[in-house]
């Protein structure tokens, strides 16, 4: 394993970067106050900027200081063509003994259905794979949240199944639905092409 690093991505349309606290105010506004986002997450329910800091303890010199860790992968996704933050990327349990690590993602809804959270997650994919490590690229969404489901399918993530009930958030309590990727597959596999850019 190679761990470098939340380090600055580029796609064609989008640039994942570090959180600065700057961004505290458009990543709120932009995605988390929506409920259309956050249900599907197990955030702390946040109702102004305040609690991102207070309730969600986010932002706050703890969870900045973490990308001290090499091993700390959360981006914010930048459009470039406003400057805006308008989402999330983080990449959860990085397990250097199993070589794999997940993904999770949130985007506003005013950029859903554009392909957009499609084209981070194949550049993570890519960074992942070719300059982190990993084997194994897995995620996984609440029944329901179907949309989350048709991005990973996208990227090239594989159905592995079903656990029943298994999957708690702001919303209830659903069927978990499970995707995955290994290096060989993606190695193989020319459904997925990025040339991307890694600072």
């Amino acid at each position: 394993m190679n761990h470098k690093g939340t380090v600055r991505l580029e796609t064609e349309r989008l640039i994942l970067r570090r959180f600065i606290i700057e961004d505290l105010e458009q990543i709120f506004y932009n995605c988390w106050s929506d409920f259309e986002v956050w249900k599907w997450t197990s955030y702390q329910p946040m109702q102004n900027v305040k609690d991102v800091i207070d309730t969600a303890e986010m932002f706050t010199d703890k969870w900045l200081g973490a990308y001290e860790r090499p091993n700390r992968y959360s981006w914010a996704i930048e459009l470039k063509a406003t400057g805006q933050v308008i989402g999330r990327f983080f990449g959860m349990h990085p397990d250097d003994y199993t070589n794999q690590i997940e993904l999770a993602y949130e985007l506003g809804r005013s950029w859903w259905n554009q392909g957009l959270m499609t084209e981070a997650v194949k550049a993570v994919i890519d960074f992942f794979f070719n300059e982190i490590g990993f084997n194994r690229i897995y995620a996984n969404h609440a029944g329901p949240n179907m949309a989350s489901g048709k991005v990973m399918q996208k990227a090239g993530l594989t159905y592995e199944g079903t656990m029943r009930q298994a999957c708690k958030c702001n919303n209830g309590l659903f069927d978990k639905v499970n995707y995955a990727i290994i290096a060989d597959d993606y190695i193989k596999s020319e459904k997925i092409v990025f040339a991307g850019n890694y600072e």
